[in-house]
């Protein structure tokens, strides 16, 4: 229902748009205007109002999206929690956060420093808890999500009300309503119809108490007269008014409009038109009749309406009753309409048209924002069909697009807001998908929304647990989990000797010793298993083979970054960790000059002169095969860019063994050649916003 309160909001928007522009033209060019184009033209802005349909590109689609830009901005400003994982060496940042946030950016802040990172170990994070920001977009939320109930509750009782008036009113009119029975008035009425070509049978009434003549009813029409004793001339006007009235279906588009008024009841402008509109029928039904009579008879259909105002009673219409005369400052005005009707003009009929598909593409352009918020997913699904695929209820289809859409887009905070308006069985499905997705910030502040005795969290919990997944299980002991809940997953660990699960809840339980000692432990037991093969520290100095290490990195699960790095500037060598698919230490082997540039980045430079030889062959065989194809990285740690270049955007990270698909070539402005991926078929995709990715072309080789 907040969906739909979106759309009739941006209705009601263009509804604004359009009314000013139609009142300002109308304004500027009424001499040259038929009023019968001026009466039906707002029928476009009427339709506007009720229709909630439009081309996917509007001007309400563009404004919807930057008031979607400006809510996150002033969220993000107002709310420090929201800036998560920064500063860390941290998987829940996710690839492609930015050239700052890569890992060869981190790698040279620690240059020299002699310090070992292991990325994944550890889920720190920056996020600064303004309460003051998070309780003001609470309130934000749970003011938006109930707005929809005082709008729907004031439309519903204006219609009901404005239905209630009207019947009253007819009832009222036609009790006291007494027949006419002279039969050269209802001659004269029966004429009158089938000259106007109205095939129905038209009542004839007398009521002294209502203030003018009037048509009342639709499937049994009634003319109602305050005086019988009419002059033939007069009654004759009268007649042709009102049949042109019931011609025209005049009460049908009142209604129309009423309905706009009661659906749009908090815009002003949309009353203004409403009024608008009430003048426009009277002139263009004038305008009508004048035009059948012929314009020589105008001063005499004037002198009717002056008369008609001078015979009524006191009882006063309610809104969409077709009425022959109104107050005096419309009668005055009418009868100088009447009194300069003339025969339109060709360029007039040129000008009128002119507008009107003007005004109509106008309708079009500005649009609304669609209700069902239906963007295609991964599939090719509206967000409706998939959310009604996996069996979400229809009260909560409109969050789950909410939600979807804010989650395609990126947008935390908003994110944020539409997982709390969902059901704890929509939540579950989101979380799947998040984990899924490996998308450890929104996992974040999704888990924010859950009470800490949900079962989610205890589910979500053992199966981090079961799967290994430390930094989405600490994810939960940061924002949900309690001391209590801790200490038992932590003798869970200790039992089961996991030891990046103990260390990790040593860290949260803040039990800093024994934290110390395990990561000594830890330390003692991988500095062995790199003694097995060769690999020996005296204090901080590496050595290898009796020389001292300058880069040491290890790699130290298969397609994952997770690694540890050491460097000290006094080495020789540069070294890496050879292990098995199952992460078992198989040997050492030494870096390549290539490795140790792709690695570093513009710390040692980068060119096509420094690739060497084999790499430069291999890379021009390897461009002269058809695409796509697959190929298999060749370097520990390579960086994948959002174009060709080495000045272009890092967007993510490769491992060595991954293998991806290459879907073309091109050259840099140097001559080196780059592939682009397929993003289908890279381990981590990068974010939506990326549409193209790059990869150095001597960094790949055929599988």
């Amino acid at each position: 229902m907040t969906q739909i309160f979106k759309t009739v909001m941006s209705m009601s928007l263009s509804g604004v748009v359009l009314t000013a522009v139609l009142l300002s033209g109308v304004r500027f060019l009424k001499g040259r205007l038929g009023r019968q184009w001026q009466y039906y033209i707002w029928l476009i802005v009427v339709m506007r109002l009720l229709l909630p349909f439009g081309p996917e590109a509007s001007l309400m689609g563009q404004a919807h999206r930057a008031v979607d830009r400006m809510t996150v901005q002033m969220k993000q400003g107002t709310q420090g929690a929201w800036q998560i994982g920064k500063g860390s060496a941290n998987p829940a940042q996710g690839v492609g956060q930015g050239a700052e946030e890569s890992i060869e950016r981190r790698v040279r802040q620690n240059a020299g420093a002699g310090t070992e990172r292991s990325v994944g170990q550890n889920t720190e994070r920056n996020s600064a808890q303004d309460t003051g920001g998070h309780g003001f977009w609470e309130t934000a939320a749970f003011v938006r999500k109930y707005l929809w109930v005082i709008w729907l509750t004031a439309a519903f009782g204006m219609l009901i009300r404005k239905g209630s008036m009207y019947q009253g009113y007819i009832k009222y009119v036609k009790a006291g309503a007494e027949p006419v029975c002279d039969l050269a008035l209802l001659d004269q009425l029966a004429v009158t119809a089938d000259q106007l070509g109205i095939g129905r049978a038209v009542e004839l009434c007398v009521n002294p108490l209502v203030s003018s003549p009037m048509l009342v009813g639709y499937r049994h029409p009634c003319i109602v007269l305050p005086d019988a004793d009419v002059p033939e001339k007069d009654f004759q006007y009268i007649v042709m008014h009102e049949l042109t009235h019931y011609k025209r279906r005049d009460i049908w588009y009142k209604w129309l409009v009423q309905f706009a008024v009661c659906l749009h009841w908090f815009n002003p402008f949309v009353h203004l038109m409403s009024r608008e509109i009430d003048r426009a029928c009277e002139f263009a039904c004038d305008e009508a009749v004048v035009a059948k009579l012929g314009y020589g008879y105008a001063a005499d259909y004037g002198k009717t309406l002056l008369n008609a105002m001078a015979v009524g009673g006191t009882f006063r219409e309610p809104l969409a009753v077709i009425t022959m005369s109104a107050n005096k400052e419309l009668l005055r005005e009418r009868l100088g309409a009447i009194m300069s009707f003339h025969k339109k003009t060709k360029k007039a009929g040129i000008i009128t048209a002119g507008l009107t598909v003007g005004i109509a593409l106008g309708a079009v352009f500005i649009g609304v924002y669609p209700a069902s918020a239906s963007e295609p997913d991964k599939a090719g699904m509206s967000v409706a069909d998939s959310a009604e695929g996996i069996g979400i209820p229809e009260k909560d289809k409109a969050a789950w697009a909410e939600a979807e859409r804010y989650y395609e887009a990126n947008s935390l905070p908003q994110f944020y807001i539409a997982f709390g308006e969902l059901d704890e069985k929509a939540q579950e499905k989101w979380l799947d998908r998040i984990y899924a997705d490996g998308n450890h910030p929104f996992f974040s502040v999704s888990v924010k929304r859950l009470d800490a005795d949900s079962p989610l969290v205890q589910t979500f919990a053992q199966k981090f647990y079961e799967d290994d997944e430390v930094a989405f299980f600490s994810i939960l002991a940061d924002e949900i989990l309690s001391e209590e809940t801790l200490e038992g997953w932590l003798d869970q660990a200790l039992s089961d000797q996991r030891w990046n699960f103990q260390s990790m809840l040593y860290d949260k339980l803040n039990r800093d010793e024994e934290k110390d000692e395990l990561d000594k432990a830890l330390e003692e037991e991988q500095r062995e298993a790199y003694r097995s093969v060769g690999v020996t520290w005296n204090g901080k100095n590496c050595y290898y083979e009796g020389q001292l290490v300058n880069i040491f990195l290890d790699i130290h699960m298969p397609n994952q970054f997770f690694y540890t790095l050491d460097m000290n500037p006094a080495g020789t060598v540069n070294i890496k960790i050879i292990r098995s698919s199952d992460g078992q230490i198989t040997g050492v082997a030494y870096m390549t000059e290539a490795e140790v540039k792709e690695l570093f980045g513009d710390i040692y430079g980068e060119g096509r002169e420094d690739s060497g030889a084999d790499e430069t062959e291999t890379e021009a065989d390897a461009s002269d095969k058809e695409f796509p194809r697959e190929m298999t990285v060749v370097m520990p740690v390579c960086r994948i860019r959002e174009g060709v270049g080495a000045d272009s955007l890092v967007v993510g990270l490769l491992g060595e063994g991954e293998t991806v698909t290459v879907l073309g070539k091109k050259e840099d402005a140097d001559g080196r050649l780059w592939y682009l991926l397929d993003q289908e078929s890279m381990p981590e995709k990068p974010e939506p916003s990326v549409e193209a990715c790059y990869i150095r072309g001597d960094l790949l080789a055929e599988k």
